[in-house]
C-alpha cells in the first residue's frame, strides 16, 4: 500500500477556563513547536482580530484566546502535542479537553491507538471514553475531561466525515494544481472567509478558513485506497445543517459519510437527508454541556457489482 495515506484524522480540543492567559500569547513559534511534537509542520498562517489559523502538513490548528482546535491526520501523535501545550498551560486552567478519534483506514500502521491516547490524557485529566458507531466500522471515539463545563450559546461544531470519493472529484485533486482544486467549489461552501489553502504533491489538498471567530476546514486524501474528505465549521447554521450538508456531500459524491455535531444541550438540530443515501447509524448523547450526534450515511447499490481481481 505504498500509496495510501491515512485520512481519517485524531483531533484535540482544549478551552481554558476564564482568567487564564491567552492561548494566542503564547505565540507563534510556541504554536509551531506544538505542531512539531505532534509530527507535522506548519505550512502557512492566516489570522484576525479573534483567531490564529495555521494550515498544517497534516491538516490545521486553530487558536482564539480561550480555546484550540488541533485536527492531524497520517502518521501523526497529537497527544505529543498536547504533552507540549502542557508544558505552558497548567491542567488546572483547563475547563475542557475533547480528544476525537475517527476509525483509521489502517489502524495498525498508527503509532498509538486510542485506547493508549486516551489513558495518556486521563493522568493529566480524569475523563471519560466512548465510542459513537459500531466497532470496526463507521465511528469516532472520544475522550472528555470529567469536568462540569456549560458551552456559550451558539458554540456548536458540524463535521462531514466521507468515504470512498467519486473519481471525478478526487481527480481534481490528484494533479498538483491548485485552481483545478478550487474550481470543484471547496472554497465557496459558505460565504465571506478569508482562505489559506494548499495541493499536495502529488495529491491532497487542505483548507482553512476564517470570518471573525468562525472557520471552516477541508482535507481532501484522493489516494486510490483509502479516499477520505473531511470538513468542519463552527458556523452558525440556525440549527439547520441540512443545507451545508448537501453542498459539501454533493462536491464529493462519497460511497458513505458520517456527519458528527455539537450543540449546547437544549439547543434543537435538525436531522439532515441528503438525496441517494439512506441514515444506518444514529447515536445521540450528552458530552460536556453539548448534545452530541453521530450519523452514517451510505450510498445504496443500484446494481451488482462483479468481483474484483486480485494479482497474485
Amino acid at each position: 500500500m505504498a500509496d495510501s495515506f491515512e485520512g481519517p484524522e485524531k483531533k484535540l480540543e482544549i478551552a481554558v477556563t476564564p482568567g487564564a492567559p491567552s492561548l494566542r500569547s503564547l505565540g507563534h513559534a510556541f504554536w509551531r513547536e506544538v505542531v512539531a511534537a505532534a509530527s507535522a509542520q506548519v505550512l502557512s498562517q492566516i489570522a484576525n482580530e479573534d483567531c490564529d489559523a495555521y494550515l498544517l502538513s497534516e491538516s490545521s490548528l486553530f487558536v482564539w484566546d480561550e480555546r484550540l482546535t488541533l485536527i492531524t491526520c497520517g502518521r501523526t501523535r497529537i497527544v505529543s502535542a498536547a504533552e507540549h501545550i502542557f508544558t505552558r498551560v497548567s491542567p488546572a486552567d483547563v475547563a475542557l479537553l475533547v480528544l476525537e478519534r475517527k476509525n483509521e483506514h489502517f489502524p495498525r500502521r498508527q503509532p498509538t491507538s486510542f485506547r493508549e491516547d486516551a489513558r495518556q490524557l486521563a493522568e493529566r485529566l480524569p475523563g471519560v471514553a466512548l465510542r459513537f458507531g459500531r466497532e470496526h466500522t463507521h465511528s469516532v471515539r472520544l475522550f472528555h475531561s470529567a469536568r462540569e463545563y456549560t458551552p456559550e450559546p451558539g458554540d456548536t461544531t458540524l463535521e462531514v466525515l466521507m468515504h470512498g470519493i467519486c473519481e471525478e472529484t478526487s481527480q481534481a485533486f490528484s494533479t498538483g494544481d491548485l485552481a483545478e482544486a478550487r474550481a470543484t467549489g471547496v472554497t465557496e461552501v459558505l460565504e465571506g472567509f478569508q482562505v489559506d489553502d494548499f495541493v499536495f504533491e502529488p495529491a491532497g489538498y487542505s483548507l482553512n478558513a476564517l470570518r471573525g471567530r468562525d472557520y471552516f476546514t477541508f482535507h481532501v486524501t484522493p489516494e486510490r485506497v483509502g479516499s477520505y474528505v473531511s470538513f468542519e465549521t463552527n458556523a452558525d447554521l440556525g440549527g439547520d445543517p441540512e443545507p451545508l450538508v448537501r453542498r459539501v456531500v454533493e462536491i464529493f459524491r462519497p460511497e458513505s459519510f458520517d456527519v458528527l455535531s455539537f450543540a449546547p444541550a437544549g439547543c434543537e438540530v435538525q436531522e439532515p437527508s441528503v438525496e441517494g443515501y439512506r441514515l444506518r447509524q444514529r447515536v445521540e448523547a450528552g458530552v460536556c454541556g453539548y448534545a452530541v450526534s453521530f450519523l452514517h450515511w451510505y450510498r445504496p447499490p443500484r446494481e451488482p457489482t462483479g468481483p474484483s481481481e486480485i494479482s497474485l
